[in-house]
């Protein structure tokens, strides 16, 4: 008697194990990075004291920890077909992840109720200059310059969507992931430290014999960090090691367009926006020291890691930043 028989569906077609198991092959340093980043804070949200802060703090970080799984699971799970717009949405994706994980430190900072320390961040800029610099240059800031400084630490935010949106948008290839990975590192690196020395930067810690008068351009930045500042965004200085990476990203690629044409302008903005941190008072020198560092060590691993992107390709798995 013959036993009729019929097809039996693959596994793969009802189960997320192979979609796992691509998203596993194709993870790059910098869903490491998300990943790792959005973990360490979801945990630490779920420790902070109870209270209404906590509980906010929750509800963001459980949110943006929901995004960088959705981001794995979409793109480098390969739900979404190769091409442009899985190319956009990973990077779209990436950078959100990125660049939210700085409004939920405002969020979660607080909730932790940190012990500041700011004292030790003073004592390090004494042993090494005798005195931070906004204290040491405070006679000099007259009203004309704190407005030019004012207006260089406020176009920070116009260096960020240039740099970030431009090439997420319009580079692709080696150029695009070394800048792309540079920025990642540096963003989740220096909110992370926000987080392991917390500090409210000299304008909040010490005494001064006059406010700051710059004008238009200072209540622009007054306001900018009142509404969308995390309070506690002391150490590393990001204003200092993102303008930094943005010029050193600029010299390397000085040869093509459109670098070949803004890497002076990268250097002017850069060379105004790093000493404005600490005329400002927003800023100690020992943390414009640590952007630097991180800025120089964030831009030489982007390089390394994006050298190997061709042997990535040959082994079947996607793109750093495609």
């Amino acid at each position: 008697m013959k036993v009729k028989t019929y097809p039996i569906c693959p596994l793969e077609t009802t189960s997320p194990l192979p979609v796992l198991a691509r998203a596993l092959r194709n993870l790059a340093l910098q869903d490491l990075a998300i990943l790792g980043f959005h973990l360490v804070m979801w945990v630490s949200a779920l420790l902070a004291p109870a209270g209404p802060r906590a509980t906010s703090a929750r509800l963001v970080a459980t949110g943006l920890l929901a995004l960088a799984l959705a981001m794995i699971l979409l793109c480098r799970g390969e739900l979404i077909p190769a091409g442009r717009a899985r190319s956009l949405l990973y990077r779209l994706l990436a950078l959100l992840c990125v660049l939210l994980s700085y409004f939920e430190m405002g969020v979660l900072l607080p909730a932790l109720r940190p012990v500041l320390l700011d004292a030790p961040l003073l004592a390090i800029d004494r042993a090494l200059f005798g005195e931070t610099p906004a204290a040491l240059l405070e006679r000099w800031l007259t009203p004309g310059r704190a407005a030019w400084f004012s207006f260089f630490y406020y176009s920070y935010v116009w260096l960020m969507g240039f740099h970030l949106i431009g090439t997420a948008a319009l580079d692709r290839g080696r150029r695009a992931h070394e800048l792309l990975l540079a920025a990642t590192l540096v963003g989740l690196v220096g909110h992370f430290g926000y987080g392991l020395v917390p500090a409210v930067g000299p304008y909040a810690h010490m005494s001064f014999a006059a406010p700051i008068e710059g004008g238009f351009w200072w209540d622009l930045v007054r306001t900018m960090v009142g509404d969308a500042g995390s309070m506690l965004d002391v150490f590393p200085s990001l204003h200092t090691a993102f303008p930094t990476l943005y010029a050193l990203h600029a010299l390397r690629h000085r040869r093509t367009l459109p670098y070949r044409l803004l890497w002076p302008v990268s250097l002017f903005f850069a060379a105004n926006i790093i000493p404005s941190t600490m005329l400002l008072r927003w800023h100690y020198a020992i943390d414009v020291v640590a952007g630097l560092l991180l800025a120089l060590a964030a831009h030489r691993i982007a390089i390394a890691v994006a050298a190997r992107e061709p042997a990535r390709r040959a082994a079947g798995r996607q793109a750093s930043f495609d």
